[in-house]
């Protein structure tokens, strides 16, 4: 099958310029996470771009499903067992709310949003190189050495800069796998070796399920006749080379501190071989948290607040490490229910255009890698994780201008 391809044009020195305001404001994000100014360079960045467009307050889709799960947080307060820390987790996503409703305004006019995909994919590859610049020679021992030679402090969270990462590799074999736009698919090799030294399980998961999942369905799709066997070759043989690479990086490579974790993940997954600390500790929050929903399974102990749980139990002001268990403790039903649903409608909506645009293949992808992450991760908390929903329903958008239905949509998307 053969995709159209967003023909390019030429830019005008305004749109360059709030595109590079738009890619500090993602840089900004993590490479300031522990700084003083988290906040106040992308609130900077973000009332830059409310002066210089013309802004209009316009309600989508988006704004909506996001509002209700803020205020189901704020409605959380009422039952919480401390109402603070639920009020500081729901000021957090109002904040980000008002930010983005500048952002979704300028980008939803825009007919081609996957320039924000280049932005983020050159955002990741910056964090890469700084982390580089920041770490230096520890890179390497990190990546072949043991849990405790993991990469530590530094500007942000490994995970969170493995993960960045990740999704920047993963929109990069997009460009080059379907509109061939990318042929320098070398710079990934450096980013690959940022993961391997963050020893970040959750960003192994993502870049391995993303890749694969790309190049099966570019090939099954370009398959022209039902008989056709090369597609299914192609694909079997990529998996085979796929294998025995990762086999060997992880064995011998620069993966072998990472091999490591995975060894202990699974363990613990199976109850076969030796689960490492870390496994094991997870484990562990994520049984207090299915404990505590089978206590409180309609509406939780208040947003924010599963780590009183891990305090009482274990001694340790953590999260849970699963963003189920973290919603279904705090929120419950609803709160999985407020929660998720913001996922699964750019989801299903997305699957009626993956046949006509290969771009909105890329979106139901990078949802189906957030549902999986979020067994390792809590993410209803990150900033990141708004953005990536901004992008899936300013993709979603522009689909239904580009492919109009009949019926008449009474809120915009």
């Amino acid at each position: 099958m053969i995709y159209p391809i967003m023909q390019t044009r030429k830019y005008t020195s305004f749109e360059i310029f709030i595109f590079i305001l738009t890619w500090c404001f993602l840089t900004s994000i993590v490479v300031l996470e522990r700084s003083n100014y988290s906040t106040v360079v992308p609130m900077g960045l973000t009332l830059t771009v409310l002066v210089s467009t013309n802004f209009k307050l316009e309600i989508h889709l988006f704004h909506i499903m996001v509002l209700q799960f803020c205020l189901f947080c704020y409605a959380t307060m009422f039952w919480a067992l401390n109402g603070r820390s639920t009020l500081e987790i729901s000021n957090f996503i109002m904040r980000l709310l008002l930010m983005l409703f500048v952002w979704y305004s300028y980008y939803q006019k825009q007919k081609d949003v996957t320039i924000l995909f280049k932005l983020l994919m050159w955002a990741g590859y910056f964090i890469a190189a700084y982390a580089y610049l920041v770490h230096g020679n520890s890179i390497m021992t990190a990546a072949e050495g043991e849990e405790a030679n993991r990469l530590r402090g530094g500007f942000a969270n490994v995970n969170t800069i493995g993960m960045i990462v990740a999704t920047a590799i993963i929109i990069h074999a997009y460009f080059y796998l379907f509109e061939k736009k990318s042929r320098s698919i070398l710079i990934a090799i450096p980013a690959v070796l940022i993961i391997a030294a963050t020893q970040s399980r959750k960003a192994l998961v993502m870049l391995v399920l993303g890749v694969i999942l790309l190049y099966i369905a570019k090939y099954l799709r370009n398959s022209k006749q039902s008989g056709d066997l090369r597609p299914y070759l192609k694909i079997f043989g990529f998996l085979i080379l796929f294998t025995v690479i990762i086999f060997l990086l992880a064995r011998y490579g620069p993966f072998s501190g990472l091999n490591q974790r995975m060894e202990g993940l699974w363990a613990s997954i199976t109850g076969e071989g030796e689960e490492d600390a870390s496994s094991a500790l997870r484990k562990m929050y994520r049984k207090i948290g299915w404990i505590q929903f089978g206590r409180t399974p309609l509406a939780g102990i208040g947003m924010n607040n599963a780590r009183i749980l891990t305090g009482r139990a274990l001694d340790k002001d953590a999260y849970l490490h699963n963003n189920y268990a973290e919603l279904a403790a705090d929120g419950g039903s609803l709160g999985l229910i407020s929660y998720y649903i913001i996922f699964l409608i750019p989801f299903f909506k997305e699957l009626k255009y993956i046949k006509r645009e290969p771009s909105a293949l890329l979106v139901t992808i990078w949802i189906l890698i957030d549902f999986v992450n979020d067994w390792g991760t809590v993410s209803y908390c990150s900033f990141y994780t708004y953005i990536t929903l901004m992008i899936y329903y300013l993709h979603l958008n522009t689909m239904i201008i580009k492919y109009p239905q009949r019926k008449k949509r009474l809120i915009p998307i």
